[in-house]
């Protein structure tokens, strides 16, 4: 009878640990934070039509000063995790904050760096709806006209 007790008891224990680790799955995956994205296409006719937009630049100083967009607002702050990183991007939040205009932020790459300054502004008020991320990054940027040297 104390085995059946037993058995019975790890079984409930097993059941139990695998539906609580089925929900957090679902929660995690439900859950997952979306992020707004802008083509290099999207960009590339936004800043020929003069659109009201910001680009803000968060490459490595040595990064940027070998290519970035025209326009962009250089932050240095990839890949904006530390407090340091953060704190360069706070120099560019009064630009931020002076208008409504569409934010797309650069990073190398298109990828971590950029959700966390999104993440970063979100937390200083900055609008999740005006934020985007430019897909690829300045990695993935084709329109070499549209560079500064």
């Amino acid at each position: 009878m104390k085995k059946i007790l037993l058995l019975c008891s790890m079984l409930l224990v097993v059941t139990l640990s695998l539906v609580g680790c089925g929900s957090k799955d679902k929660e995690s995956a439900e859950g997952e934070k979306k992020y707004n994205y802008y083509t290099a296409d999207q960009l590339k006719e936004a800043i020929e039509s003069k659109k009201d937009i910001t680009l803000v630049d968060i490459q490595p100083k040595e990064d940027y000063d070998k290519h970035h967009i025209e326009g962009t607002i250089p932050t240095y702050a990839y890949p904006a995790e530390k407090d340091e990183e953060k704190a360069k991007i706070d120099t560019v939040l009064p630009k931020l904050e002076e208008n409504d205009n569409p934010i797309i932020v650069v990073c190398p790459g298109g990828g971590s760096g950029a959700k966390n300054t999104i993440n970063y502004l979100e937390s200083k008020g900055i609008k999740s709806d005006r934020m985007f991320i430019l897909e690829k990054g300045q990695k993935g940027w084709p329109y070499r006209e549209l560079l500064e040297k």
